[in-house]
């Protein structure tokens, strides 16, 4: 019988933003992400995909804020509570957070949609056919 072995993360991981650290946990039960990621989902579903007006935008912003200080430590989560980021960051945050906790997927997508792995082996190593030494053709020579 084989045995797989499987680490658990005990140190946070830490977002540096400007100044600012933000730690979060370095490990999520699936349930809890679930759970507050369904948060986002739900203001995304009330704003609808098209016709979202700025108050319905502003609760997807709120959502999103809410769902990223659960995965904070409460320390952080404090500091994160005031901190004013532009939407580019809120995205950038949102994006890591699901590449550490969720595989680099969607929570809600399910693994046969996930992204193709890299090929084994290494790639680009082998001398570019362009490199040769075979001198250049075509060239006249200085009398």
């Amino acid at each position: 019988m084989a045995t797989k072995t499987f680490a658990l993360r005990t140190e946070p991981h830490v977002a540096e933003i400007g100044d600012e650290e933000l730690a979060f946990h370095p490990e999520i039960d699936g349930d809890d992400y679930l759970d507050a990621y369904q948060e986002i989902l739900d203001a995304r579903r009330a704003a609808g995909d098209d016709d979202m007006d700025a108050a319905q935008a502003r609760d997807v912003t709120v959502a999103t804020r809410a769902f990223l200080a659960k995965l904070m430590l409460p320390e952080s989560a404090e500091r994160f509570a005031s901190m004013r980021l532009p939407m580019r960051i809120m995205l950038e945050l949102m994006e890591w957070v699901g590449d550490l906790y969720g595989g680099g997927r969607p929570p809600t997508s399910s693994t046969d949609s996930s992204r193709a792995s890299r090929r084994a082996g290494t790639s680009g190593t082998a001398p570019s056919r362009s490199k040769g030494s075979t001198p250049a053709r075509g060239r006249s020579r200085a009398s």
